[in-house]
């Protein structure tokens, strides 16, 4: 028996094959024509290598459909961290690190121990001091709704986008097998865009590093 399929239009056949004397439905054959909405879209960020690090989104501007997904990932052969970050508020915006004030009593210890490490402490009054570090509304994936309400997300996050929200961060991610330089950092981040608009993003690491999404 001939079958024949047109190149333009995507047709399964599907059969019932016996298994063990179990009927499993099997795909016997389909064209490998996809459109756009049922194509996965991936962007790099960064890449390149420690001698020529590419600090840049590719491809930097992609259009999609209501509905559909994009993933950003870390293909550097270094540990170098990037973040996904929409801003829609300008008074959302988060500094990658941040003054705290903390008890002078407040002891620290490197990590690993032994290690070439330790924090940014500033003397101050009343028993207090000043320490530095890394705001975690850039190193976590974090939204920030209409109410102003933050919500952390998990490492390797994939988040709806309705168009609502004042902040959207990925947090770092970096390639695989480097996330453990920098502990609780992720790999990856998926938006799925729910709404049509342009919605423009940073690395807020690499704040010339841009690039916008289309969604019609």
């Amino acid at each position: 028996m001939t079958i024949i399929i047109s190149g333009l239009t995507l047709v399964t056949i599907l059969a019932i094959l016996s298994v063990d004397g179990i009927p499993t439905k099997v795909a016997l054959a389909s064209t490998s024509n996809q459109t756009q909405e049922s194509e996965p879209v991936k962007i790099a960020a960064g890449g390149g290598n420690g001698t020529a690090p590419l600090t840049a989104f590719i491809p930097e501007n992609v259009e999609v459909r209501v509905g559909q997904t994009v993933t950003w990932y870390n293909p550097t052969t270094v540990g170098e961290p990037h973040t996904v970050t929409f801003i829609f508020d300008g008074n959302k915006t988060a500094g990658v690190v941040s003054p705290m004030s903390i008890s002078n009593t407040t002891e620290f210890t490197a990590l690993p121990p032994g290690s070439n490490n330790e924090p940014i402490l500033i003397p101050g009054e009343d028993g207090m001091n000043t320490i530095v570090v890394v705001n975690a509304r850039t190193f976590n994936p974090v939204v920030i709704d209409s109410s102003d309400n933050v919500n952390f997300m998990t490492p390797n996050a994939n988040y709806t986008l309705t168009g609502t929200e004042k902040y959207v961060n990925s947090g770092w991610f970096l390639p695989n097998g480097f996330e453990q330089e920098y502990p609780g950092s992720g790999n990856t981040f998926s938006v799925t865009f729910e709404k049509p608009g342009s919605y423009n993003y940073i690395c807020i690491l690499h704040p010339w590093m841009t690039g916008s999404v289309t969604v019609t």
